[in-house]
């Protein structure tokens, strides 16, 4: 009888701890579930938002790309007419001796590829006459009608010429020399005298200039034939020819 009583004690006890073990098991698989799950929803939101942000940053990328394209538009429109400008504030500048008829022109293109001595200008100009073409108050050249438009021969163009007189009467014909820096004075009287660094002036017997306009500095002397010549370094700054002043005379 005892020793049946001591079994059902020790069966009692066993199912009790049973139970109390089942029940802490329970209680961990309930807890270990939750924060499974809750470590779920956490990695989920954590890449539906990772996503989201990723998306948006692409579009806000490519909005800011836009943005960039449409600003450089922006700066090089503002820097041609920035250019323009000042060049038109530069070229305004001119006081001549004169009263003159002085047309204000700005240029389209240059006449051939590679070529920066002649120039297309936005003018209208007169068949079988030579006009001339100041920058600023400085010779840039001439000016000759071609297929009904206006054309702009440099001071480097080979066929832009037009009469010079170095000191007080060293007379000459300015040629181009292939570059707008530079013109070539001919046909000076051997018998004159001028030296390297006198200015050079129009004369004003050509029908294209009036006397006394600008267009440079002796750099160079030499001897051909029975003539001296003379190369000049000119004033006019024909790196950017956009606008001119055509002379009327």
């Amino acid at each position: 009888m005892i020793k049946r009583l001591l079994w059902i004690g020790a069966g009692a006890i066993l199912l009790l701890l049973f139970l109390q073990v089942d029940a802490h098991v329970r209680s961990f698989l309930q807890l270990l579930t939750f924060n499974i799950k809750k470590s779920y929803i956490s990695i989920e939101n954590g890449i539906k938002f990772s996503y989201e942000a990723y998306i948006d940053q692409a579009r806000s990328i490519q909005n800011y790309k836009e943005q960039i394209k449409r600003l450089q538009r922006y700066e090089i429109l503002y820097n041609d007419y920035k250019n323009r400008w000042e060049q038109l504030q530069k070229d305004c500048n001119v006081s001549l001796p004169y009263s003159i008829d002085l047309v204000y022109v700005r240029s389209i293109s240059y006449q051939k590829f590679g070529d920066y001595t002649a120039v297309w200008l936005d003018a209208n100009v007169q068949k079988d006459r030579i006009y001339g073409l100041l920058k600023g108050e400085y010779v840039a050249g001439i000016v000759i009608e071609k297929n009904g438009k206006a054309l702009a021969l440099l001071n480097g163009n080979a066929k832009c010429s037009y009469g010079v007189v170095i000191g007080e009467d060293a007379e000459g014909v300015a040629v181009g020399s292939g570059d707008n820096r530079y013109v070539i004075i001919k046909y000076i009287p051997n018998y004159k005298n001028f030296h390297v660094g006198q200015e050079v002036l129009t004369n004003g017997l050509d029908g294209i200039f009036i006397y006394g306009l600008k267009v440079g500095v002796v750099t160079k002397i030499w001897q051909e034939g029975s003539y001296k010549v003379a190369k000049v370094r000119t004033y006019a700054d024909l790196r950017l020819p956009r606008f001119f002043w055509l002379m009327k005379l």
